[in-house]
């Protein structure tokens, strides 16, 4: 299945958190670590064998000459062998966010951030309707969840909301725009009605008991 492009909200906005954009660097990083394979291991471990060989040659043979000659055609059908099979393995992030419970237990506005994406969000959202992906992109700075709940969320707007036929882009660009009217004044009411989390008191200052 093709990988899907990022959405790109109308106001460009992104997401910043120190916390979870160190998570997901991390979690790039040591996916990028795990794909790559150079062969330098394998020509370590084949220079070791070769240099045991030789020595094993030159004291049963009495001749550096048939020691040089043996390893050195071993060593060259090795380096040939592992030019032919060693190669860098296909990028799979699907699992690179794995420990922080997968893309879908991000935070809503992480739906729109470009590392979460390239870890694994692109994979995660591929059966999402591109009208809804797009609202749920408008929506997701205000959304208060994960990306899983907005997604929910805009799939319950979309099944009380009338379709036409999608037969170009723009159809769905207009999908879009009608399920964020939809939906935006759904989370704005939430927002004003749901309790205020509460505020850390000033640091170097107790809170009253």
């Amino acid at each position: 299945m093709p990988q899907r492009t990022l959405p790109v909200r109308d106001d460009l906005w992104q997401p910043e958190d120190r916390i979870y954009d160190g998570l997901i660097a991390r979690a790039v990083g040591h996916s990028e670590d795990s794909e790559a394979r150079d062969g330098t291991a394998e020509m370590m471990a084949g220079a070791l064998i070769l240099a045991v060989l030789f020595i094993v040659i030159l004291k049963g043979a009495d001749s550096a000459m048939a020691a040089l000659v043996t390893c050195g055609v071993l060593g060259g059908a090795g380096f040939l062998w592992m030019v032919a099979n060693t190669k860098p393995a296909q990028p799979d992030r699907s699992q690179a966010l794995r420990e922080l419970g997968g893309p879908g237990s991000l935070p809503a506005g992480y739906l729109v951030h470009a590392g979460a994406w390239e870890a694994g969000m692109s994979d995660h959202v591929a059966g999402v309707a591109e009208s809804q992906l797009l609202a749920a992109a408008e929506l997701c700075n205000i959304f208060p969840g994960t990306v899983d709940d907005l997604l929910h969320f805009v799939g319950n707007v979309a099944v009380h909301v009338p379709s036409g036929r999608h037969t170009n882009a723009a159809d769905v660009r207009r999908r879009a725009r009608e399920l964020v009217l939809v939906g935006k004044p759904i989370l704005v009411d939430y927002a004003k009605s749901a309790p205020k989390l509460p505020t850390p008191p000033p640091e170097g200052k107790k809170r009253k008991r």
